[in-house]
């Protein structure tokens, strides 16, 4: 491909002139990309040509004393005076358990939409050795699939099947139970995940050994497949600040809230339905069995005529990296919610406030009821025309350097929760109503909604200890100590913590350990824990010491 073509096209691209919108059509096509993921790459490229990026964008934290005249002030909600909050738009899970009745019955006849994330491979979570053990073959032959989806769960007869495949049969016994009138697959993929997650779908169902699990949704009354989407491995930038395709990635989960509000205002995006019938469309991590909404959070987006929903959790031990649900201060008075990071709050100079901060983090379990959605924003691109939307959803730039052969790549991504608060400032601006609401889970029904495979311990933790149970009948996980999750920090200077990435070894290291009253684990170096009962407070470091605090 002609690197210098492009960099020129993408250039004339960034202009509001007719020859801009001819730059465009060549950029695509010479990208080859689709609507969805041109429209999403140009919004990152956009953002970068005019410097915008959440490290650019200074936020800082409210700290009773600091001057913050003329800045844009993150309040966490646990910081937040009561006329900040009165801008929020929360309900509490249980708070939904109160009126389960009511809600239930809205589920019923509603459509949900389910969007799994299963584009990446997950490089964080080494596999390979784990996957030729269980599948029986040479490792050179192992593919490896979806991040997290392509481990295996043993259910009770010594059948064992991937979390990818529990996730399709969690969804087919909802729809059995009546739980919600119909229920419609929307496979998320990429060129690395295709091949085994299409290979799933033409596996022989736990179900109905003569159907596959395609032919069994196929033909069941209240299950359908919806079309799938590809998301790109899009060009980088070179240190000069140069597309190249001597790297390419993909562009980070917003686009797919990118293209969820695309579908409000695109019929062709979306599935069919009656107008009378209510359209939920859930996207959530790939890797984390638990993401779905119930019966409840969809039953009362309907009643409540609520339009998007982010499902956030109380923050605990384990989440002091994560993004905390904020409200947002401009320096021109306005409030909206945001989402602050990490990086926001190291570069003001906060990183221990942040970490220290309570409040709830983001799930990145998002909902869409298009029965409301849609009528809102046909109505807001009909007013300000379809590239303008686009610039309003487009994400908050997350700048990803990479280096690969010795040199550095600038990968463009953005989050999902980052367009949808984005979108929710301009409503609100505009329309003076809140668009997005969040629904709030508490610790002990945390893992219900929220247990995602960030590790190798994670799987261990989750499907291979006495910390959690698998329940073969909801094909859902059962938190044994709710509430509780211990902090883990797995450490092996020699390899710079590969050691500890790759699963085989970590089922290996905690062959049958006991952890069900486990607070906090820290190992430093290479150890063996076959059988060990590891309770309170464990700190390991290899052939020096050991300490177990109650």
């Amino acid at each position: 491909m002609d690197t210098d073509q492009l960099n020129l096209l993408m250039k004339a691209a960034l202009g509001n002139h007719p020859d801009a919108l001819v730059a465009r059509k060549a950029a695509q096509e010479l990208l080859r990309l689709d609507d969805t993921n041109w429209s999403y790459y140009f919004s990152l490229y956009q953002r970068h040509s005019a410097g915008s990026s959440v490290e650019s964008v200074p936020i800082e934290i409210y700290e009773s004393g600091r001057n913050t005249e003329g800045k844009a002030i993150a309040y966490p909600i646990s910081l937040a005076p009561a006329e900040m909050l009165e801008h929020l738009r929360m309900v509490h899970y249980a708070d939904l358990e109160k009126r389960s009745d009511e809600y239930a019955s809205c589920s019923r006849t509603a459509t949900l939409w389910i969007k799994k994330m299963q584009a990446g491979s997950g490089s964080s979570l080494t596999r390979t050795s784990y996957l030729a053990t269980r599948l029986g073959i040479p490792e050179s032959q192992v593919k490896i699939g979806s991040k997290g989806t392509d481990l295996f769960v043993d259910l009770p007869g010594g059948e064992s099947i991937a979390i990818a495949e529990a996730q399709i049969l969690q969804s087919i016994l909802d729809q059995k139970r009546g739980t919600f009138g119909r229920i419609i697959f929307h496979d998320i993929l990429s060129t690395e995940t295709r091949d085994s997650i299409h290979g799933l779908w033409n596996h022989p169902s736990l179900i109905d050994r003569a159907k596959s699990y395609d032919e069994l949704v196929r033909t069941t009354t209240g299950l359908q497949r919806f079309h799938e989407t590809m998301q790109a491995f899009v060009p980088t930038l070179d240190e000069g600040g140069k597309i190249t395709f001597d790297r390419v990635a993909p562009g980070g989960h917003a686009l797919f809230a990118v293209e969820a509000l695309r579908a409000a205002y695109k019929p062709q995006l979306r599935p069919e339905v009656d107008s009378s019938t209510a359209l939920i469309s859930a996207i959530s991590n790939g890797e984390d069995i638990s993401g779905t909404p119930d019966h409840l959070m969809v039953g009362w987006m309907i009643r409540e005529q609520v339009p998007i929903v982010l499902v956030s959790t109380e923050k605990t031990a384990v989440d002091l990296k994560a993004g905390i649900v904020s409200l947002l201060r401009s320096p021109g008075g306005d409030v909206s919610m945001a989402v602050t990071e990490t990086v926001q709050a190291e570069a003001a100079g906060q990183g221990a406030l942040f970490r220290q901060l309570a409040g709830s983090i983001n799930t990145n379990l998002a909902l869409f009821n298009y029965q409301v959605l849609i009528p809102k924003i046909e109505k807001l691109v009909a007013e300000i025309g379809e590239d303008e939307f686009m610039k309003i959803i487009a994400p908050d730039l997350i700048l990803n350097w990479k280096e690969q052969n010795g040199r550095k790549y600038l990968q463009l991504e953005g989050a999902m929760a980052s367009t949808l608060m984005n979108l929710d400032r301009y409503w609100r601006k505009k329309y003076r109503q809140p668009l997005v609401h969040l629904i709030d889970v508490d610790r002990v029904q945390r893992t219900r909604f929220f247990s995602p495979i960030k590790s190798a311990f994670d799987f261990f933790m989750q499907f291979h200890s006495d910390r959690f149970s698998f329940d073969a009948s909801t094909m859902r996980l059962r938190n044994l100590r709710p509430g509780k999750l211990p902090t883990i920090s797995l450490k092996d200077p020699v390899t710079k913590d590969k050691y500890y990435q790759d699963v085989k070894t970590v089922l290996d290291v905690f062959e049958n350990a006991r952890i069900a009253d486990l607070d906090s684990l820290s190992i430093e170096g290479r150890v063996k824990l076959k059988g060990a009962v590891l309770r309170g407070v464990v700190e390991f470091k290899a052939d020096d010491s050991v300490t177990q605090k109650r």
